[in-house]
Parts: C-alpha cells; sequence; structure tokens
C-alpha cells in the first residue's frame, strides 16, 4: 500500500470515529437511524497540487502539499459528522494528485514493510519506522 493510501486509509478511520460523533459529547444524528443502512457522502475539491508532477520534489514539499489537503478533508468531515454522516468518501488521488513519473512519487509515499515479514499497526506504532510521516500526524486525530 503506498503512503498516500495508507494515509488516506488512517484519515478516513478517524473520519469514522468523527462521524459517529465521538469529537462531541452530544447525541449524533446518525444514532437514530437503523441497524439497516447509513448515511453517506461523496467529497471532492480541486486539489493542492505539486505544480510539475514529474519534477522531483522534496519530500518536505510533498508533505506540505499532502498536509493542505488533508486539513481541508479534516474540516468537511466535521462539517459531514455536524449533518448526522457516518461515512465519507474521498477521491482516490485527491491527496497527492496524479501524473507522477516512477521517480516524482517518491517523496509522496510512505515506506509500508510487507506484513508477511513485519508485525506493524501504524496507528500504534507511528514513529516505528522512518519515512512513514504521511501516515500519522500529531494533532490530527
Amino acid at each position: 500500500m503506498s503512503g498516500a493510501r495508507s494515509k488516506l486509509a488512517l484519515f478516513l478511520c478517524g473520519c469514522y470515529v468523527v462521524a459517529l460523533g465521538a469529537h462531541t459529547g452530544e447525541e449524533s444524528v446518525a444514532e437514530h437511524h437503523e441497524a439497516e443502512y447509513y448515511v453517506a457522502a461523496v467529497y471532492e475539491h480541486p486539489s493542492i497540487l505539486s505544480p510539475n508532477p514529474v519534477a522531483l520534489i522534496s519530500r518536505q514539499e510533498a508533505l506540505e502539499l499532502m498536509n493542505q489537503n488533508l486539513d481541508i478533508y479534516e474540516q468537511q468531515v466535521v462539517t459531514a459528522a455536524q449533518k448526522g454522516v457516518q461515512i465519507i468518501v474521498f477521491p482516490e488521488d485527491g491527496i497527492h494528485g496524479f501524473n507522477f513519473t516512477r521517480t516524482s512519487i517518491y517523496p509522496f509515499l510512505d515506506f509500508m514493510p510487507s506484513p508477511q515479514v513485519v508485525g506493524w499497526n501504524p496507528c500504534l506504532e507511528p514513529r516505528r519506522f522512518n519515512d512513514t510521516e504521511a501516515s500519522y500526524k500529531e494533532d490530527r486525530f
């Protein structure tokens, strides 16, 4: 799994918690729904992208671009949760964009060890490996 995808997976887990009303002490609209269905939302915005996706940028620049998009996602998750949304879907490339070369995508990726070789849960041990900054952010969850 690429770093951006793992970041999105972790972000969506956080979205799920927020959407269930864990961020406030108030009862969520979603709690009134029957178990047969849930309230879903789809969100997309013009992503903040690298101006030249084929040019190699630094890891720090890549993280800054991805975090700008994640900040927007975070705002939208809170808004959706306040409206009773329980699950929200974002575009696959919404955090980092597309049209990269094999070389220019590298700064956007996180290292993910093989689960057959290493037992690692990035939620429990976010700093176990270098180059995993996109998988967590201290103040995000």
